[in-house]
């Protein structure tokens, strides 16, 4: 007499090798997220230094976003994040020299969002200013 089914082995190897293929696929995904994340908050930074340079053209000074001007997003598109937001950066500018220097600094947080993501919780700090336009990154660790 045939039984119809599945044997306990035949359901254990197939456990087994959904096991082995989730173990390889969660931690490349992982990694391609992060890597997504902190694509997204370099993009924005060189935004903010196109923003930053088209601001210093007209008015002969960097300005400075703090959350109370709101110039840079506001008038020019750059998405800063931090509260309110759903972004997993945020993007800090300061000013320097009355004015005539900014730096630009992205907290990448590849686990904290909106407000959660800060100077304190990020994985890597991305770094642009006007005397080195080129993004600089680094891991917290």
């Amino acid at each position: 007499m045939k039984s119809k089914g599945f044997t306990l082995i035949e359901l254990m190897i197939v456990v087994a090798i959904i096991g082995v293929l989730s173990a390889v696929a969660i931690p490349l995904y992982t990694s391609y997220t992060n890597r997504a994340k902190r694509v997204e908050a370099e993009e924005q930074l060189m935004t903010v230094a196109t923003s930053e340079e088209d601001y210093f053209n007209n008015y002969r000074k960097y300005v400075k976003e703090d959350g109370s001007t709101n110039v840079l997003s506001k008038y020019y598109g750059a998405e800063l994040g931090g509260s309110g937001t759903n972004k997993n950066y945020v993007i800090e500018v300061t000013t320097t020299n009355s004015d005539s220097q900014y730096e630009a600094k992205a907290y990448v947080c590849f686990k904290h969002r909106g407000s959660e993501c800060n100077s304190g919780t990020y994985d890597v700090l991305c770094t642009i200013s006007s005397s080195n336009r080129n993004s600089v990154c680094k891991d917290k660790n």
